[in-house]
Formats: structure tokens, sequence, C-alpha cells
């Protein structure tokens, strides 16, 4: 995404974002609204590797008010609201939308607090309620999570795969990691890289910017590192789609083209399906080729189940992935 800078009124505290944000909503909380002065506040919340406070760290001041409470951090001279959440700590940085200097690319996904809004406070709009903090498990009524919250789990534990697989393919030496082993793309690189290439045929299609021309074969990267920055940025955009699906949206048709420029329309929900089994599907392949290499290869089967939560818990908070045996409200 391209760089996009804000900052406060008086022009003191300037910040710069360069990557993917995770989501954006409107917040009705009592302290939201006594903060901003209006009804909401409307902010973002972007991985602290993408954000960069480039001056006026120095005339930032804080206001939490107690244990629990999320963070007010705004502009000492100006009384600009600048950023929430843990600020300045965590792995994410809550940016309010209002500093933005221009469009950040963005735009609010859901409401939380509802029930605490002004009375003069009506919600015109279709986006997503929740009473309180946000729930990903939100149901209609009670008995199972719906399919929206399942693919939100599954883009989740995507994220959480790649990044160990990844973690253990750094750990070889470059011949070992770049050697042509007989798999279907030869290496464990061009292996990676197909999985970057087919998640982004795949995503600008459900993203309707009407995927292209792709090469199947094509190893668009040069080191670990490229395909590892281009992985997360496909897992960032999956999870920032999966967060907001609706049930209308997963019937919705999405289109791309394929390698011989024929156009493709398949409903959203199978896309879906079909882009998690192709990742699981090479990651697979990658498995057994760090075995050959003399690695021991991760366990990528410890998401989802309570029993296996201490073994993923360190990973996840590092990530800033909720874990799916324990939801929490956002």
């Amino acid at each position: 995404m391209p760089i996009v800078e804000g900052g406060c009124l008086c022009g003191g505290v300037r910040f710069q974002v360069d990557g993917p944000f995770v989501r954006a909503n409107h917040c009705h909380c009592s302290r939201c609204r006594r903060h901003s002065g209006t009804a909401v506040c409307t902010q973002a919340r972007v991985r602290r590797e993408h954000f960069r406070l480039l001056s006026g760290a120095e005339l930032i001041r804080t206001y939490r008010g107690g244990d629990g409470y999320a963070v007010k951090a705004f502009c000492s001279m100006c009384g600009s609201s600048l950023f929430g959440g843990s600020w300045p700590d965590g792995v994410q940085i809550s940016i309010r939308l209002g500093a933005f200097d221009g469009d950040p690319g963005i735009r609010p996904q859901f409401h939380t607090f509802v029930d605490s809004r002004a009375p003069w406070d009506e919600i015109t709009d279709g986006l997503p309620q929740y009473p309180a903090g946000r729930s990903r498990d939100a149901a209609p009524g009670h008995g199972a999570p719906t399919l929206a919250a399942h693919f939100r789990h599954m883009a989740a534990n995507n994220r959480w795969s790649n990044a160990r697989l990844h973690a253990a393919c750094a750990g070889l030496p470059a011949d070992e990691y770049f050697r042509d082993r007989g798999a279907f793309f030869g290496s464990i690189h061009a292996t990676l890289s197909h999985i970057t290439v087919i998640d982004e045929w795949y995503l600008a299609g459900l993203e309707e910017k009407r995927a292209e021309h792709v090469d199947y074969g094509v190893v668009a990267h040069a080191t670990l590192a490229e395909v590892t920055r281009a992985q997360e940025e496909a897992d960032a955009r999956l999870l920032a789609f999966c967060d907001t699906i609706t049930p209308s949206r997963l019937g919705a048709v999405a289109q791309w083209s394929d390698a011989d420029g024929e156009v493709h329309a398949e409903p959203v929900h199978l896309v879906l399906a079909h882009l998690f089994v192709h990742q699981i599907h090479h990651r697979g392949q990658i498995h057994d080729l760090l075995l050959q290499a003399g690695i021991a290869p991760p366990q990528l089967d410890e998401f989802f189940l309570g029993a296996d939560a201490s073994r993923r818990a360190e990973e996840l908070r590092q990530l800033g992935l909720e874990d799916p045996a324990t939801p929490r409200g956002a």
C-alpha cells in the first residue's frame, strides 16, 4: 500500500504508516465520546512495524483513567486526539482516522459499544453493531458459531502457520533452502513464492480488483526475506477481508482471470475455502522438504484446540491474534 501520513492540528506531531491496516471501527463508548467530543471515535489499527512517529514525541500526553481502560493519547499543544489502545506499547497501533492527511485507504468496518451511545446518536449504516466490545464469534443465536466466524479463524490459522513455517525455513543454510529437491516447484523457496503468487491472484478477485494473468511457475522473489514480507502482507489482507465478511458477501461472486486469460466466477465462500486448502496443500509439501533438508518441521496442527493453547500463546501474542479457544472482545 502507499505510504500515508497524518498529524495533529498544530502540526507538532507527525506520523507515517507504510503497511496494511488490520481493521477500522466506530467506538460509541462514553470514554471515546468524551475524549473526542463527538458521537464516536473512529479509529484504525496497524501493526507496529508499519508505523513510524516522525516528530513530536515530546508533545504527546496520555490519559488512561484506571486499569483495564484503553489509553487516550493526544497532543499537549492543540489537544488533538491521535492514538489509543495500549499506546505506546503493544503489537498494534490504534490511530484516529481523522488524524490522517488524506485517504488512508480503509473504511470503518463495524460499530462497538452501541449500547453506550448518546441518546441523539442514530446509526444509519449497515455495518455490524456490537453492544459492547467486538466479539469475533458473535452468532445470531445460541449454538455453533457462524461460517463467517470459521473463516476468520482459518485466516488467523493461516497467519500463524505461515509464521511458524517461515521461521523454520530461516534456520536453513542458503544452499539447502534454494536446493532443487524434485518437488513440484523444485525448491523450498520456489514453493513459498508460488503460495504468495496464488494468494495475490485470489485476493485480487476477492477484493474486486479483477486479477489478471498469472504465471503459476514464476519465482517472484529473490530471497526468503522478500517472500516472507509478501506472505505477511497477503495474510494481513486475508485477515482484514475475513474480519468483516457477511453472509451475503459469502454468497456473492468473485471474478478473476487465469493464465490463459479465461475469466472465472465462483462464490466467495468457495474461493476462500480453496485458498485455505491451497495454502495447506503447499505447506505440507514444504513440511516434507524441510525434513529432507535435515530440519525438524514445525507443528502446524496446534492452533484450534484448548489443549494446545500454551503451545501457541506467545506466538499469538506476538502476531496480535486472538486464541480461537478463548475468544475475547476487541
